[in-house]
């Protein structure tokens, strides 16, 4: 091979390697459009439905109506009180769960007194569960009302002088809804 004909083969490769890597040596390439639609997020909120909840002593038979505002009524240790609510739940979505949180540790007041109670929230009438632990609810349709009941209990067994004269404020205890994976 002569030495013109090394140099031809040698500028045609240098040409073929120049060509694809500067993205001029195309291959065949096409691009369609997905035709999905939109998607669209749900939700989950509640809100209170009807009248302000009541209070009620359980304790004592026949029980006791204190109604929505308890702060006259003076309880004593085993004085076992109800507040019963209702709420509406609007929920939307194809995969969603929701559970029901009671939240007591923002209670302000006598420390003795707040350290003596006993709450506990239900929803439905379901298992009482103690503050902070996750109520089951059960999302049966787009807007459904629920009943949601909190138990509090004065533990009988306080003894001496122990929270005596305290109060403490239930304007502050929450109930969050959250969203859960089933």
């Amino acid at each position: 091979m002569n030495k013109a004909t090394k140099g031809a083969v040698a500028a045609g490769a240098a040409a073929v390697l120049l060509l694809g890597g500067l993205g001029s040596f195309a291959l065949w390439q096409d691009t369609e459009t997905v035709g999905g639609g939109e998607i669209n997020s749900g939700e989950l909120n509640f809100e209170p439905s009807g009248a302000p909840g009541v209070w009620t002593d359980i304790s004592v038979t026949p029980n006791v109506v204190i109604g929505a505002d308890p702060s006259g009524y003076l309880i004593v240790p085993g004085d076992v009180l109800t507040y019963d609510t209702t709420y509406t739940v609007n929920s939307a979505g194809e995969n969603i769960a929701a559970t029901i949180t009671a939240d007591f540790t923002g209670i302000g007041g006598g420390n003795e007194l707040a350290a003596r109670l006993n709450p506990q929230v239900s929803v439905d009438g379901g298992p009482a569960l103690a503050s902070g632990s996750a109520v089951p609810l059960p999302l049966t349709s787009p807007t459904q009302t629920i009943e949601v009941t909190v138990t509090i209990t004065f533990d009988e067994t306080t003894p001496d002088l122990i929270a005596q004269n305290q109060s403490v404020n239930l304007n502050d205890f929450t109930l969050t809804l959250d969203q859960v994976r089933p």
